[in-house]
């Protein structure tokens, strides 16, 4: 996705593609991050909810 964004962009810019302003690199590392922060949510959730050990079930079901 970011790919093509890049060529698009590219090919409207030209030259200023390779010398971003500050406020654009600012936006995209906020993209990357959030982009990273929700694929390890998802992640997370496909982790709990699978549980391949069971630890969650055990810790869920303990009785003491």
């Amino acid at each position: 996705m970011w790919f093509i964004d890049a060529i698009f962009e590219y090919a409207e810019l030209g030259a200023e593609f390779f010398a971003p302003a500050p406020v654009d690199m600012l936006n995209d590392l906020y993209l990357g991050l959030s982009v990273v922060a929700l694929g390890m949510i998802i992640w997370l959730i496909i982790l709990l909810v699978k549980d391949p050990k069971g630890v969650v079930k055990s810790a869920l079901f303990m009785k003491e």
